[in-house]
Formats: C-alpha cells, structure tokens, sequence
C-alpha cells in the first residue's frame, strides 16, 4: 500500500504556523499541496518548500525540538508522517542507510545555525554602517 494512503492530512491556511522553533519534534510533514517557509528562530528565511517536499525530519530523526518555524505560505494540505510510522521505517532501514540519514539530518541542523549566525552578524555590521 502506499503511504500517502496512510498518513493524516491536515489544511492550513495562508501564514498558519504549522510549528514553531523549541516545539517537540513529533511529526514530518509531506507537502502534498501549497508552500510552505522554513525560518530561523530569529526569522532568516531558510528556504520555500513546494509539493513533494518532507520538513520536520531534522528535530525527529537527531531527537532535538524544533530548531526552525514553518510556516504555511498559502493554503497547504501536508501529510502528517507520525511518530510510530518514522520509528517503523528507521528501524526497517539498513544501518548504513540510517546512519546516512542521521549524519545528513545533523548537518542540515548545523548549516541552518550557521547561516543564521553569518546572518545576524551581516546585519550587525550594516547597522554600524549606517
């Protein structure tokens, strides 16, 4: 069967936030419709998620909150992935394959840091400048 079949779908409108950065990390999310923005916790804007695109996956898979807020960017219909159904598939995956995953999860979590470091120090050195 196909998982698309499985999982919850929930709607968000325009601006809805779906999560907010230092909530618990239980879900991932499908977009099956709609944009979604990925931003920092001081609002750098990390990235515009479209149909097909999975956010969420970082905070589950290192088991950290969220680092990030998502936001629905017009009306959204996204796939709920829960938390029993991620263990399920982790735990099926060949080790190296998991380990992949987890490497990868915790250098988005890092690039996400540190882009929004590089950001509020640009910022810093225009406020000086003007």
């Amino acid at each position: 069967m196909n998982i698309k079949h499985q999982l919850e779908t929930k709607k968000y409108t325009d601006r809805d936030i779906i999560y907010s950065h230092n909530d618990k990390s239980k879900n991932i999310y499908l977009i099956e419709s709609g944009q979604v923005k990925i931003e920092s916790k001081h609002g750098l804007e990390l990235g515009i998620l479209k149909e097909g695109e999975i956010f969420g996956e970082v905070g589950h898979i290192i088991e950290n909150s969220r680092s990030i807020t998502a936001i629905a960017m017009s009306n959204c219909i996204v796939r709920i992935i829960n938390e029993k159904t991620i263990k399920d598939k982790m735990n099926q995956a060949d080790p190296v394959i998991s380990a992949i995953i987890r490497g990868l999860s915790l250098r988005i979590g890092d690039a996400n840091e540190l882009a929004e470091k590089f950001w509020l120090e640009l910022n810093i050195y225009k406020s000086l400048k003007e």
